[in-house]
């Protein structure tokens, strides 16, 4: 038995375990086992953590499983593809978008534009969230095939509504 001390400003580690360590051995006879700087994305959903949640497995970009997302970095697509385009540009390069699987357009957009930066030698850490219902909705053969022929860019695919999807990331 012992004491975790979360969330400690990585400025103050050394200072805190010290004190920390101390004071709790001398009043109540606790060691302290540890503490846990904070970090940016700590509290952050990661891509395995969505698979998770989803019960699904990244399709593509299975090697960013790691890969940590700020939830107030999460955009539910529902622009056209000029403005969705616009926004992989502008917005921060860790962005998770979730669009509805009938959204062909956006879903070939967000690999072409993985491919445009590959290409440049720019990076590209924004991943896709394709959702939609099995039993209503599914995504076109030659779409999935696109998507399977992108090793990089990671997409998951979720059988479930965009405002069920976006509900369970925020819980």
């Amino acid at each position: 038995a012992g004491v975790v001390i979360n969330k400690v400003l990585p400025s103050k580690y050394e200072q805190t375990k010290q004190y920390m360590s101390k004071a709790l051995m001398d009043r109540w006879g606790i060691p302290l086992l540890g503490c846990v700087p904070d970090r940016p994305f700590l509290g952050c959903p990661a891509l395995m953590d969505l698979e998770a949640i989803f019960k699904t497995e990244l399709i593509t970009g299975k090697s960013l499983r790691f890969r940590h997302y700020n939830v107030s970095d999460i955009n539910l697509v529902t622009t056209s593809l000029t403005r969705f385009l616009e926004n992989l540009r502008d917005k921060p390069t860790r962005t998770l978008y979730i669009a509805h699987i009938t959204r062909d357009d956006l879903i070939l957009g967000f690999m072409s534009e993985y491919q445009r930066r590959m290409a440049k030698g720019e990076s590209f850490e924004s991943a896709l969230l394709v959702c939609g219902r099995k039993e209503k909705y599914e995504m076109i053969p030659e779409v999935r095939d696109m998507i399977l022929g992108l090793d990089g860019a990671p997409v998951m695919i979720v059988e479930y509504s965009t405002h069920e999807a976006m509900s369970m990331i925020h819980k």
